[in-house]
């Protein structure tokens, strides 16, 4: 078995100049780009990184990427670059000109290699990002490397200096034979592969003679990695299962940060999660875990290989626009949860609290009356990665109502179909068509058509391109489920109202999670507060002349109707200002789905087939 962990010595900065200015520089094999990066002793969130470039011209422009792909947001990385020179392979210092703020260009002219010597500053941690720390490194390439036009096509080698003190080296990435580094085929798949420095344990399991790991950096005692790996083993088998088919070339990395982050990042033979020290003892909180695992691991389909033609070739530089996230990743967050319960890692009632989840997000936000869901997935670049306080009033994610979107579709096929065809065949038939075909903005509609007639797309096609509310009471209906939209407040405790008493009444904004008073994070149009002139950051101090405090919301605002006339008094910038309000009725503050009573067999067997496991 070939290995895919590698050690070499880690030199402090004065011993990584060194080794840059004063060692003789190897010869670089034609047609190959070589990377080499250390870490200095003395400075913490650092990245030495020395490039080497064949040249092919009299000028070649260095390229720093401003995005990374599956993250679809301008992060501008050249701005934590310093300390760039160049030089020839003899040694000659090369004039060297920034051109733009993501571009610098060399002088080229008289020179066989090109060597760039520059740092890299740290200062994010995220899965789509790098960091440095006595603790860990993770290293994201489009942040880290640079790349010129003629090279980016070329092989990559890649060789991480470090120490047994900082750990070892993790990467999906081939490892180079009978000496340290690793190669790439290309700048792309450079970037595509994670590098990981740790003290950190891993757990190898198989499944039909395909390897996968789990790396757990920061694993302490809240975490069970063995029975971690267990469960993404399962989750495993149960992608591949609905897929039928494995493209993976090589060990799959499931690269997991135990550090207190959120979120995770997708790539063809690995992906970067990050989740919480002490997630795995709340039940809840790992089911979260899980659900991402799932999440990222249907990309390994779902977006790396089958992926739209706007994003079939990364172009670093500028915004790629697509309208199709609805289905890279809002369908994928329908599959995600489904593929757990299928897998037996949560129950059927777990299950139905995550799809009340969805359904609640979507309904309870306003900008889902504002915006189609295509619309919103082609401003991913200034919505979905970069929210304001007015977002919920004018976007919808698209990974909710994606979500939402696929589990009426699927119920609507397997409906109309009498359960011969669902949502899994179209996924599986969109995916022999387009792994090395992207496809356009007709393809998936063409594939639903196949399966499930022209109805089903005229049924689908609304719910993408117009605001058209998708039909969820149906769809759960023909399961024998129905969706009780609770009457409570909209309040942190969400205490029930009596079935037939009355309503309860809220203000019609947001809070703020964690802060010490009640400060407001969202206005929602068209509720109360809006009309009285509530603004986000606003601190509501009382209510009708009652102190408001942080877990009192619930029992002071039952004591008021919608419609009822008050005061709100706030805290605006310092100033103390009382306004007239007329309240509305509270914002749900969750969903549940149910079985109906007298429900039937047919229908309880559907549910079972659906949900992959037996209703008790």
């Amino acid at each position: 078995m070939k290995k895919w962990i590698r050690k070499t010595g880690r030199p402090t900065l004065l011993g990584a100049l060194a080794i840059v200015f004063c060692f003789p520089v190897a010869a670089l094999a034609a047609g190959e780009v070589r990377h080499t990066v250390s870490f200095p002793e003395d400075r913490e969130q650092v990245i030495l990184v020395r490039s080497e470039f064949p040249v092919d011209g009299a000028v070649t422009d260095l390229i720093m990427p401003n995005w990374t792909p599956g993250s679809y947001k301008i992060r501008n990385f050249a701005g934590n670059v310093s300390r760039i020179s160049a030089m020839s392979d003899e040694g000659r210092a090369l004039s060297l000109e920034k051109v733009a703020k993501d571009r610098w260009q060399v002088d080229t002219e008289q020179a066989g290699t090109l060597l760039v010597d520059y740092e890299v500053h740290t200062p994010e941690l995220g899965v789509q990002t790098s960091w440095v720390s006595s603790a860990f490194t993770l290293i994201n390439g489009a942040s880290v490397f640079l790349y010129t036009e003629y090279s980016r096509e070329l092989p990559h080698t890649l060789n991480v200096k470090t120490d047994k003190e900082q750990g070892e080296v993790f990467t999906a990435l081939p490892a180079l034979p009978g000496e340290a580094g690793f190669r790439a085929k290309g700048f792309d798949e450079l970037v595509d592969s994670p590098v990981a420095v740790a003290n950190a344990p891993t757990y190898r399991f198989t499944h039909k003679q395909q390897e996968y790991v789990l790396l757990n950096v920061g694993e302490n005692q809240f975490w069970d990695g063995q029975q971690a790996a267990r469960d993404v083993r399962k989750i495993v088998v149960e992608n591949q299962l609905f897929w039928r088919i494995n493209p993976l070339e090589r060990p799959f990395w499931f690269m997991n940060f135990i550090v207190e982050g959120r979120g995770g990042l997708e790539h063809d033979h690995s992906t970067v999660l990050m989740t919480g020290r002490r997630d795995m003892r709340d039940r809840d909180k790992y089911i979260k875990w899980l659900s991402l695992v799932a999440h990222e691991f249907f990309h390994v389909w779902n977006v790396r290989r089958m992926r739209p033609v706007e994003l079939s070739e990364s172009e670093y530089q500028v915004e790629q626009y697509t309208s199709q996230l609805w289905l890279a990743e809002g369908l994928s967050s329908y599959y995600d949860n489904l593929l757990l319960s299928r897998a037996g890692l949560v129950t059927p009632k777990e299950y139905l609290e995550l799809l009340a989840r969805d359904i609640h997000r979507l309904e309870t936000t306003p900008g889902r009356l504002v915006r189609p869901v295509t619309e919103t997935s082609f401003d991913a670049w200034i919505g979905q990665y970069q929210l304001n306080a007015n977002s919920i009033n004018n976007t919808v994610s698209y990974y909710t109502k994606g979500a939402v979107i696929g589990f009426v579709l699927d119920t609507y096929i397997r409906k109309v179909s009498k359960n011969r065809h669902n949502l899994d065949e179209v996924m599986r038939k969109m995916y022999r068509r387009h792994a090395s075909q992207p496809y356009d903005r007709d393809a998936f509609k063409n594939v639903v058509t196949e399966v499930a007639g022209d109805a089903a797309v005229e049924f689908l096609e609304p719910l993408l391109n117009t605001t058209a509310e998708p039909d969820v009471d149906s769809a759960l209906e023909w399961y024998g489920l129905k969706l009780d939209r609770k009457n409570i407040n909209a309040a942190d405790s969400g205490k029930t109202v009596e079935k037939n008493g009355p309503p309860a009444s809220g203000l019609g904004v947001v809070f703020e999670e964690g802060e010490p008073g009640m400060v407001i994070k969202a206005v929602l149009a068209g509720a109360g507060a809006a009309s009285a002139g509530l603004l986000p950051a606003d601190e509501v101090l009382a209510v009708g002349g009652e102190r408001l405090i942080p877990g009192g919301l619930d029992d002071l605002m039952g004591s008021f109707r919608p419609g009822e006339e008050t005061t709100v008094l706030i805290s605006r910038r310092g100033k103390i200002i009382e306004l007239n309000i007329t309240l509305g009725n509270a914002i749900p503050e969750r969903f549940e789905i149910v079985l109906k009573s007298g429900y039937k067999n047919s229908q309880v067997k559907r549910l079972q087939r659906w949900l992959g496991q037996e209703i008790k």
